[in-house]
């Protein structure tokens, strides 16, 4: 539910309308994908310490959410998440959330819990016991600590409480051989930047450059998978343990109005987990962010831009970029009476790029979902479809204000969590050859429509 909040609206866009550019301005270029900035063998970019820092910013329109998947046995999902969403001059309104799933029992829990006294960099007592000086890594608040000890930074530890006794406790750390990443090294990797150009020149230390665009950015810091350990008390008092799963760990800071900076996002994380045949995970993650910018507006005509990574044998092989990466909506597309959006019959990802280190061995993958789609009165529904979200109901108060004003935009959330097959090509490490396997797993994806293409 991250994936379409805003930043900073353009200098001269206090109105519902776009600014119109001077002639002389029309052609040029005012949206930079991230994807166009980095050759395709410097896709990888290896994270700093800043990079996962909380900007927890108080004025303008910031929006920022960290995000931890956690992909459990029998397809059951677990999502915990915060969201700094800062209004204007308003103070920062800021919630922890968490989802639980299980379909063989069909228990789907939501909580959203309004956060008290948020502080980035606290000083805490460690899961050991001694007090520890975290850096903004870490946050807590009266309801939540996520927490990541400088002295073992591949490693948060996560705890929290909703109402009605839900209590999360648990544990994720990085995979030894799969490094954090972003699109692109140095401080403007992961970012793709809306406006004209401001002429600034790029920093060189670790600190990120969010200031290529006059009007705003996105960015996406992703660690794609990860061991996890702990447990969750969901509200009949049942505990569900955690110790045979695997997180996906994503940071997001979005820099623009929604109706501005996009009009459709697609997301997916396929994690496999251990055969119930006692064979060997295969170990591999599977993680895709794509969105697809406005028609016809300020920025020109719709770009698609998509990031992601491939990740086999317990090993990250390939961090992909756009036009190798992209998220398909298969038909026939179904109108849903529901929300007004066409849904699709099916649902296809791929990831195509260069091997990390490589300039010539490519890796690839692919999955496929026949969403067997059933559409009535009451609407579309689909095998697999967890719940469509209605972001107006779950937004504060005032980040609801902002968008009601915003012509056009009526934000749902598709959420899927189905078993599924991947096919993947990967380096075999002898030479220049690749191996290609076929594994099982599963996938929790979102399909988010914000406004009428």
């Amino acid at each position: 539910m991250s994936s379409w909040f805003s930043v900073q609206p353009p200098p001269s866009s206090s109105s519902n309308t776009s600014p119109t550019l001077p002639q002389s301005q029309k052609s040029l270029k005012t949206v930079s994908p991230v994807t166009s900035r980095y050759p395709p063998q410097a896709l990888f970019g290896p994270l700093t310490d800043e990079d996962t820092a909380w900007l927890a910013q108080s004025s303008g329109f910031v929006a920022e959410t960290q995000t931890f998947y956690l992909t459990l046995p029998e397809g059951r999902l677990a999502m915990c998440q915060v969201i700094h969403s800062g209004i204007g001059l308003w103070y920062p309104q800021i919630q922890f959330t968490f989802r639980y799933y299980d379909p063989t029992t069909n228990i789907h829990i939501f909580k959203s819990t309004n956060v008290t006294n948020f502080k980035p960099a606290p000083t805490a007592p460690s899961p050991s016991g001694p007090k520890i000086s975290y850096d903004r890594r870490s946050c807590k608040s009266d309801q939540f600590s996520i927490l990541l000890d400088p002295a073992r930074p591949d490693t948060y530890h996560i705890s929290g409480k909703h109402d009605g006794g839900v209590e999360l406790v648990f544990t994720v750390t990085r995979l030894p051989n799969v490094p954090g990443w972003k699109l692109g090294t140095g401080p403007q990797g992961g970012f793709t930047y809306f406006g004209l150009p401001t002429g600034s020149k790029p920093g060189s230390g670790p600190k990120p450059d969010s200031s290529g665009g006059a009007d705003g950015y996105m960015v996406h810091r992703f660690w794609p998978r990860c061991s996890l350990t702990g447990f969750i008390k969901l509200p009949n008092q049942e505990s569900v343990s955690l110790e045979s799963g695997r997180a996906m760990f994503v940071h997001a800071i979005q820099g623009m109005r929604p109706n501005l900076i996009a009009s459709r996002w697609n997301f997916c994380n396929f994690q496999s987990l251990p055969p119930a045949n006692g064979e060997p995970d295969p170990g591999v993650s599977l993680t895709m962010m794509e969105f697809t910018t406005v028609p016809g507006s300020y920025y020109g005509p719709a770009q698609t831009i998509t990031i992601g990574s491939v990740v086999a044998n317990d090993k990250l092989v390939a961090v992909v970029g756009s036009p190798g990466a992209k998220a398909v909506h298969e038909g026939p597309l179904t109108h849903d009476p529901e929300t007004g959006y066409h849904a699709p019959a099916g649902l296809g990802f791929e990831w195509k790029g260069l091997a990390i280190g490589s300039s010539e061995v490519m890796t690839g993958a692919e999955l496929k979902l026949d969403l067997q789609p059933v559409t009535s009165a009451g609407g579309y529904t689909t095998k697999g479809l967890i719940e469509k979200v209605d972001v107006m109901a779950h937004i504060p108060y005032l980040v609801k204000k902002l968008v009601a004003a915003v012509a056009g935009a009526r934000p749902y959330i598709y959420t899927w969590m189905n078993r599924v097959e991947a096919n993947v090509e990967f380096p075999s490490g002898e030479g220049d050859g690749t191996k290609k396997i076929t594994v099982d797993g599963y996938v929790f994806n979102e399909s988010t429509f914000i406004s009428d293409i």
